[in-house]
């Protein structure tokens, strides 16, 4: 049961947005933890529960490990499963936790021990071992009117408010409890909506002409040798049809080579130009350094070479690893092949493009809220890149993007994304999507970027008040059980 209610709501998410499923799955969740005879069999629930939500949610990891990375099917499909049962491991840790603080009250465990143990479950897998923000429920709850939590307490605080509905739902359900029900449910909702009415930003300047290229080259292609010019030519040439653009971008390492090679050779003539136009170009590429074997995923403004940005949240097990020496001798020893990157700086400043402070981030890095609000309130808006051709085809894509609009609205920023193969858009303030061209084909975005600025008050504080709120939730429950024992 807990396998199929976790299953269940991956259909909340991105591609298929049906939002209200979130609310019976974890409905479905919390009346098994309810129901469970020990802690220890909550924490199989949660397991079983997590199993469902990843194995379906998270199935794009077998495509890059499998169809781009060629390695063995039996290995990929160990690694795959090895990867979604970590997943799984905290929502069993916030089984145990909701059923080893459970009381007797029906009204204390679903309105604050199960959402309590369901937040820290989210809390921690975001953050252990570097963090893997996937799937977090808040997220499927974009453009409802727990949203307007988003700017107050990041994605944690529309979390904490999806946790509660469905916490309120089963009380009715169990209790009959309809005005107590009624008053929670009202107050979280209503809430969520009087905070949407909140001018957190404000527009400050001209809209910026901005350009997202999106070149649709196969991964399975892209660092074959016969496609290397074709590659620079289809950049190459959207970029000189939107030279009288103010920026224009490349998605992540959309030049196949390092910076310093093209830059003397086949990028040459085209930096010239774009140095001589006055146009901000940034590429994709990798950067190295002379005076050590530093590989960077790099971010560089060719008009202004000194003006680079370096992804510096990794993901792990891919672009570094934490137990390299291991992984050299696991490498040798099943022919797996892997590469590690260095990490740029983890307090990055903005780049000044078209005229105004942009915030930038590769990929993964846009999981993480409080990451990107190291960057404001000098970034008046933002950049993000990726390379989604490793998941090509499978559910990752369209959950990034989803990220995307989350950031923009815990953020108080527009966000031009390109990326590769899909999806290439533009995000505005409310996490709405302004402007986005179709997946899987070559083609380039041409729009408007609104600066803003201001401070939402998740950008000025980060974890701090859901950290608090959750402290308060926990003294009160373990007071109350205290209560309970005297």
């Amino acid at each position: 049961m807990a396998l199929l209610v976790g299953g269940f709501g991956v259909l909340s998410f991105a591609p298929f947005f049906l939002s209200p499923l979130m609310l019976f799955s974890l409905l479905g969740l919390f009346w098994l933890w309810s129901n469970a005879d020990s802690a220890w069999q909550g924490f199989k629930i949660g397991v079983w529960f997590g199993l469902g939500l990843f194995g379906i949610g998270v199935s794009w990891l077998f495509s890059s490990i499998y169809i781009y990375s060629n390695v063995l099917l039996p290995l990929a499909i160990i690694l795959t499963f090895g990867f979604v049962f970590y997943l799984a491991l905290f929502v069993g840790l916030a089984g145990w936790v909701a059923c080893r603080l459970r009381t007797k009250s029906a009204y204390l465990n679903l309105l604050l021990v199960f959402p309590l143990a369901w937040m820290l479950g989210e809390l921690l897998r975001s953050s252990v071992f570097g963090g893997y923000p996937f799937l977090l429920v808040g997220v499927s709850h974009l453009q409802t009117w727990l949203d307007g939590y988003a700017p107050v307490l990041g994605v944690w605080g529309t979390s904490l408010a999806v946790a509660l509905s469905a916490g309120t739902l089963l009380l009715l359900v169990k209790q009959r409890a309809w005005l107590a029900s009624a008053l929670v449910t009202g107050s979280v909702w209503f809430g969520g909506l009087a905070l949407q009415q909140v001018q957190w930003v404000h527009p400050t300047g001209k809209p910026i002409d901005i350009v997202l290229l999106q070149g649709n080259v196969p991964q399975e292609r892209k660092w074959l040798p016969e496609e290397f010019m074709p590659t620079l030519k289809t950049y190459v040439g959207m970029t000189k049809l939107n030279l009288d653009a103010q920026v224009i971008v490349w998605p992540e390492t959309a030049v196949p080579a390092y910076y310093n090679i093209v830059e003397k050779g086949a990028l040459r003539s085209f930096i010239k130009d774009a140095q001589i136009l006055n146009a901000d170009v940034l590429i994709g590429v990798i950067d190295s350094t002379r005076e050590s074997n530093d590989y960077y995923n790099a971010l560089i403004n060719v008009h202004k070479p000194e003006d680079r940005y370096y992804k510096h949240h990794l993901v792990p097990f891919s672009e570094y690893f934490p137990f390299n020496d291991a992984f050299k001798f696991l490498s040798h020893l099943f022919d797996i092949p892997y590469a590690t990157f260095t990490a740029g700086s983890s307090d990055p400043e903005p780049m000044v493009l078209g005229g105004q402070k942009a915030g930038l981030s590769v990929c993964f890095e846009m999981a993480f809220g409080e990451e990107l609000a190291r960057q404001l309130p000098e970034a008046k808006y933002m950049i993000t890149v990726s390379n989604d051709a490793w998941f090509a085809h499978t559910l990752e894509p369209a959950q990034q993007l989803q990220d995307v609009q989350m950031r923009a609205l815990e953020l108080g920023r527009e966000i031009a994304r390109s990326t590769n193969t899909g999806y290439t858009a533009i995000v505005d303030v409310k996490g709405r999507i302004k402007q986005q061209i179709p997946a899987y084909q070559p083609a380039f975005l041409r729009g408007m970027v609104q600066p803003y600025e201001g401070m939402t008050f998740y950008a000025q504080w980060k974890w701090w008040p859901i950290t608090l709120l959750l402290s308060l939730m926990l003294v009160i429950v373990l007071w109350q059980r205290r209560r309970a024992v005297l």
